[in-house]
């Protein structure tokens, strides 16, 4: 049996992982500087699921601000078209995904509770070392590891047997490199690859694609995959309340440096980030702030 491809598993997202037509149509109309804030109200409001998580994601800790945000229009005013683009981005991946078949080697809620652990940590960073881009990197932390969510859904056995590869070989061998051992990419480079064709923003794409390579990222886009890069491994010690950095994924040493990131810095995050996790799961739950 021939192994997959970047490219076979991106074109058979169509089907497996689809993104509502009224977000290409809602992205084109932000993207025009004449559209109306009414024009893209009524477009969103076609699919009142979409609106529902984006209202939710347009109050969360990432993007809220002083007063509550209750209605498209108000989102756009309120937050500007740019902080709107990434929530319906945001909105309609976290949407289509929820749709994906159930499986049982990476449950959604654990792949979620991750991401948003990872989402947390990269805005915190952010607003340490440049605020300007808490929101982009929220959102690059939510959305990091789609790949390895379409790999579990798609290629459960393959990316299975890199999993226990990685672990009977945890000091030579990366989940992935074991990945790329086995299929021949890894799970970040299939992520990227599926945000490029989605039409997503360069920024996103590369922390996305670069979130375990960082010293490989654009140099225009390199600060925020740094911080999702180390977001990601901060997540891992957040989960399992450990305070432990071997209990992670490694955190590039040059990266640590650009960063002048101390581990006492990066312990002080996890608290913090265990603090407002539950406002963050609930923008896909929201029983779960109830």
């Amino acid at each position: 049996m021939s192994l997959p491809t970047i490219k076979s598993l991106v074109q058979g997202t169509g089907r497996l992982l689809a993104i509502p037509r009224v977000v290409g149509e809602v992205l084109r109309l932000l993207d025009d500087s004449n559209s109306r804030q009414s024009e893209i109200a009524r477009h969103l409001e076609q699919d009142p699921a979409l609106v529902a998580i984006l209202l939710r994601l347009a109050n969360s800790p990432a993007f809220a601000p002083a007063r509550t945000v209750d209605s498209v229009e108000r989102a756009i005013m309120l937050l500007g078209r740019e902080h709107l683009r990434r929530l319906v981005i945001a909105g309609a991946v976290t949407q289509a995904a929820d749709h994906l078949p159930n499986q049982d080697m990476l449950p959604l809620e654990i792949f979620w509770r991750h991401s948003a652990y990872c989402a947390v940590i990269a805005r915190l960073l952010a607003e340490q070392l440049e605020p300007r881009l808490a929101g982009s990197v929220f959102l690059g932390g939510l959305l990091h590891d789609l790949g390895q969510l379409l790999l579990f859904t798609q290629e459960p056995q393959a990316e299975h047997q890199a999993f226990l590869n990685s672990l009977g070989e945890l000091d030579t061998l990366s989940p992935p490199e074991a990945e790329r051992a086995v299929l021949g990419f890894d799970h970040a480079q299939l992520g990227g690859a599926l945000a490029e064709h989605w039409g997503l923003p360069e920024s996103l794409v590369a922390c996305i694609r670069y979130h375990h390579d960082p010293l490989a990222a654009p140099e225009e886009h390199a600060l925020a995959v740094s911080l999702v890069h180390v977001a990601n491994s901060i997540a891992h010690l957040a989960e399992f309340d450990s305070r432990d950095l071997h209990d992670a994924p490694p955190i590039e040493p040059e990266i640590l440096a650009r960063l002048d990131l101390h581990t006492e810095q990066l312990m002080a995050l996890i608290e913090q980030a265990q603090y407002q996790i539950l406002a963050v799961e609930a923008l896909r739950n929201p029983k779960l702030a109830e």
